[in-house]
């Protein structure tokens, strides 16, 4: 229990155990570790501790109604069952909670492994004792510290659209995006659609990136740049739908973020539940490691999500 860093054990005494493991050397024995993952695969792990989904929501607008969030937690939830942790949620704001009354609830519940989730603005600050912690986030909402991150392959996911739109003979591909939501992907969509039309030679309309982003400024620029199908932010789907352009007859929308709620939107679904699977993959091997703080190295897990053909194209 003290070489898998469980809480139930004290910091001290682990700190003691992997001391004396160290300097006889001793180091687990991967073989003997898948033979008894083989031998018992549907065993449930005995209890190993607590963790923490951290939040800091503004009030009235709680992470759960976030749907991507939402799914990131019930992943979250089910791979941590399936190694022995449960999942409490603590909302700094909410729970109008200081970094010092944080450390508190934490050290009370045996708490040092914690999931970040992403805030509702990107560079929100969220002031966590980040040195003290092991820690796991979402995407790239929360750019400093750097740390460990999980997320959807957005340049894959947009470079993939992009491909099918063209298989489909779609041959003016317009890009409409949030500012918000290009700043919180890192440009990684705008990037690839830039890529791609270069690579393939298409001449392109200006890509439509602001906030606000309405239905008045989506018809101007449309109006006056006519593509035949337009690579969309997610939220913008449902402001497409209030206009009077007929899709997928007069326009072919995709997305490389199609919400769950949307199955009819054609583009990448995000494999968010996988997402919050592996943040507490990586966060359990940290615990186990000790690996806390800010990292030298952060490490960048991409997931790449599914085709899903919708009804909003055709074949051109």
């Amino acid at each position: 229990m003290a070489l898998k860093g469980s809480s139930i054990v004290s910091e001290a005494t682990r700190a003691h155990v992997r001391e004396i493991a160290e300097k006889i050397g001793y180091v687990p024995d991967p073989m003997l570790s898948a033979l008894a993952k083989y031998r018992s695969p549907d065993k449930k792990q005995s209890y190993q501790g607590t963790l923490a989904w951290i939040s800091a929501s503004p009030k009235k607008e709680s992470w759960d109604r976030i749907t991507p969030y939402h799914e990131y937690y019930l992943g979250a939830c089910e791979q941590a069952a399936r190694l022995g942790y449960k999942i409490e949620c603590i909302d700094l704001l909410q729970e109008q909670l200081s970094t010092q009354r944080l450390n508190s609830i934490l050290a009370a519940r045996g708490i040092n492994g914690l999931l970040a989730c992403p805030p509702h603005t990107y560079g929100q600050q969220i002031d966590l004792p980040w040195d003290a912690y092991h820690v796991v986030t979402f995407g790239y909402s929360i750019p400093e510290p750097n740390i460990h991150r999980v997320s959807s392959s957005h340049f894959r996911a947009t470079k993939m659209v992009f491909e099918k739109l063209c298989e489909m003979g779609y041959h003016r591909i317009g890009f409409v995006f949030s500012e918000q939501v290009n700043i919180k992907t890192q440009e990684h969509c705008l990037s690839a659609y830039l890529c791609e039309c270069q690579k393939t030679g298409m001449e392109h309309p200006p890509p439509l990136v602001q906030d606000p982003l309405d239905a008045e400024h989506f018809i101007a620029w449309h109006t006056r740049h006519q593509p035949d199908a337009v690579i969309v932010s997610s939220p913008l789907w449902e402001m497409l739908q209030s206009t009077a352009i007929d899709v997928p007859q007069q326009l072919g929308v995709a997305s490389p973020m199609v919400p769950k709620h949307s199955p009819e939107l054609c583009g990448i679904i995000e494999k968010c539940q996988e997402i919050g699977s592996a943040a507490v993959e990586t966060l359990v091997h940290m615990i186990q490691h000790e690996d806390k703080g800010r990292p030298q190295t952060p490490r960048f897990i991409l997931l790449e999500g599914q085709w899903n053909s919708g009804q909003t194209t055709r074949s051109q």
